[in-house]
């Protein structure tokens, strides 16, 4: 007799409309049952699974690996696609069973219920098994919370030839069919054909632009910059390369710059079967360069037969300047930016500040320097008074050049959110960023850390599935995918994302330092520092990462470690800003109590950023004590309480 390991993978298959079929003809019904079976029972046995039982229309099977029922699965329904009167809901999960009907039945039938008629669904712990090791592709669609399991689980729907597309789900959690039946793009970075290697921020920067403008498109999935950027300088398939971003369309092209002459060549492939639907070549001069972004932008558009309305039509072939000069420096200024280091700021800064004197209305050079002033606070160890300050300046007077610049909107909001803790204003900033450009992952992430913060948890989960949507292999966001799950108590969806994060970028350390808390809060106290040993490590000593350390070490009765970090903060503080947050939250373990209040006092004083994150946190032991003290303090700072 087989016996089924402790571990399986259960798949669940059920006869779609099974009921009303038996209520009305009991026969047809059971030959439908004894047909499913001896078409399915086979394919189990072919692909190393155990037939368990069927009963009422329903079957069971358990297979040890993942991705066996995976591939089962897919072998059923394209099987019984010859068998259009037989339409089968099929759940997979992976749970920890002793014998007969236990949990991991349950929830695989739970998630059944969310597949589509002959469709597929998945558990989060299946798809973090199979995503690099099969071909097939998953998308997201909700949470589920099957009866007697503690913690919801998430629901992926299988995509492929012979399976129905899943439907996709809208801000409310609702399933719509309408991003599955976006046109799709990635715009890969241009190559340099330039002899001089000094003009990779040229090259990068035209196909940046390219995807700003598209992404004003809403009837356009435009995937971001962070994504399609990881393929630079890789040797990829375009085919590989569509599959991996889940688009149906890839641009790619080439810059060759001598002097002020430009050779600017262009494809947009069909992923499919690697057609060109529509490819171009443009000698021109350099200041015909925003004359050839428009006319790539609006080729892909009419070759991807996607209706423009008028103002997007606009915003796709807007020019913020006309001067070639800071244009270039423009693009320089963003080129160092996106290194996200002390010294690329600086450089980012001069580049800005320069292009502005080329052209004092240049409003997205003003906005470049709002991005980098705030970001020095997360990056540079700003103090937040001098970096949200200056910030503030430079994204009002983008503003008032152009009031529709989506991306001075969007930092607005974060200065609200951050700095002011205005919440109604960084909303409503944030929601005219994403009216204005739809397809910005980043204000999509940025929205829902504001909805975290405003403990709106399934709506915080909702912006940061549509962000990773837009960026899916951006670590950034894929890490505050996993933090918007920790904050929703939700510690194994989060801890599921987060290994998903460190599968693509293993050296990721905020992904170590999220994973980290999600560890916390399952009371893992070993795996919670060696995380957050791991998150110092990498992030060079980054002052917060040392401080949830010190804490984990005091929790775990390793003081004196905990008080080495403790003096080596001191003495950081000496010469760089470290956060008060970090101080408030070592007393706060130790049980300094005056003297935590007096760092959370700090915090205040000088809008210390994490503030608005520790009010919320989930474990009680972190959270701002819920005290006449410290709730007068809050609300003389300011802080909402919603």
């Amino acid at each position: 007799m087989k016996q089924t390991p402790k571990f399986v993978t259960k798949l669940f298959a059920a006869i779609d409309g099974y009921a009303d079929i038996k209520a009305k003809d009991e026969q047809r019904a059971l030959s439908l049952t004894r047909s499913a079976r001896d078409i399915i029972k086979p394919i189990i046995e072919q692909h190393n699974g155990v037939w368990m039982h069927e009963k009422n229309g329903e079957i069971f099977a358990n297979f040890k690996l993942p991705e066996d029922a995976v591939n089962c699965a897919v072998a059923i329904q394209r099987k019984m696609s010859d068998h259009p009167d037989e339409n089968l809901r099929i759940g997979i999960h992976t749970g920890d069973i002793k014998s007969g009907i236990g949990t991991g039945d349950i929830v695989a039938s739970k998630i059944a219920v969310s597949a589509a008629r002959s469709g597929i669904c998945i558990s989060g712990k299946v798809y973090a098994s199979i995503q690099n090791t099969t071909d097939i592709t998953a998308e997201y669609l909700e949470d589920v919370k099957p009866e007697g399991v503690e913690h919801p689980v998430s629901v992926y729907a299988l995509a492929g030839e012979g399976l129905n597309e899943p439907e996709a789900v809208d801000s409310n959690n609702n399933h719509t069919d309408k991003q599955r039946t976006k046109p799709s793009i990635a715009v890969l970075p241009f190559v340099n054909m330039s002899a001089d290697p000094e003009q990779e921020y040229f090259c990068d920067g035209m196909a940046e632009e390219i995807i700003n403008a598209l992404t004003h498109i809403e009837d356009l999935r435009v995937i971001a910059r962070t994504s399609t950027f990881y393929f630079k300088g890789k040797d990829v398939k375009v085919q590989d390369i569509g599959k991996e971003l889940d688009v149906e369309t890839v641009l790619e092209g080439s810059v060759r710059k001598a002097g002020n002459k430009l050779r600017i060549t262009a494809q947009l492939i069909n992923i499919s079967d690697v057609s060109h639907l529509w490819s171009e070549k443009y000698d021109r001069e350099l200041e015909d360069v925003f004359a050839i972004q428009d006319e790539i932008s609006l080729a892909i558009v009419e070759a991807l037969k996607v209706k423009l309305l008028k103002q997007e039509e606009e915003a796709v072939i807007k020019r913020h300047t006309e001067n070639t000069e800071a244009y270039k420096l423009y693009l320089k200024g963003n080129y160092y930016y996106q290194m996200l280091t002390i010294k690329g700021f600086d450089k980012a800064i001069e580049c800005f500040e320069q292009a502005i004197k080329k052209d004092p209305n240049y409003a997205l050079a003003y906005t470049g320097l709002a991005s980098v002033y705030w970001m020095r606070s997360y990056y540079g160890n700003v103090p937040p008074n001098e970096a949200y300050t200056g910030a503030k300046e430079y994204a009002k007077k983008a503003l008032e050049i152009d009031n529709t610049l989506a991306e001075a909107h969007a930092s607005l909001g974060i200065i609200n959110m951050n700095y002011d803790w205005n919440w109604k204003a960084a909303e409503r900033e944030f929601k005219q960023a994403l009216q204005l450009n739809p397809n910005s992952a980043l204000t999509h992430i940025q929205y829902s850390s504001l909805l975290t913060i405003t403990e709106r948890h399934k709506e915080a989960i909702s912006e940061a599935k549509q962000a990773q949507e837009l960026d899916p292999l951006s670590s950034f966001i894929n890490a505050l995918v996993g933090n918007a799950f920790y904050y929703a108590r939700q510690y194994d969806r989060a801890i599921e994302e987060l290994q998903m994060t460190l599968t693509m970028n293993p050296n990721y350390f905020l992904a170590h330092y999220f994973l980290g808390l999600a560890y916390r809060g399952k009371s893992m106290i070993g795996e919670e520092i060696a995380k957050h040993e791991k998150a110092v490590d990498l992030s060079g000593g980054d002052p917060l990462m040392i401080a949830a350390l010190a804490t984990a070490y005091y929790e775990s009765g390793k003081k004196e470690k905990t008080e080495k970090l403790f003096d080596s903060l001191k003495q950081m503080s000496k010469y760089e800003y470290v956060h008060p947050i970090c101080f408030y939250l070592i007393h706060k373990v130790r049980g300094d109590q005056d003297q935590a209040y007096e760092w959370v006092e700090r915090a205040c004083n000088e809008h210390d950023s994490f503030l608005p994150w520790v009010r919320v946190e989930p474990l009680d032991r972190d959270r701002i004590p819920d005290e006449p003290r410290y709730k007068a303090l809050l609300k003389k700072a300011g802080l909402p309480e919603d």
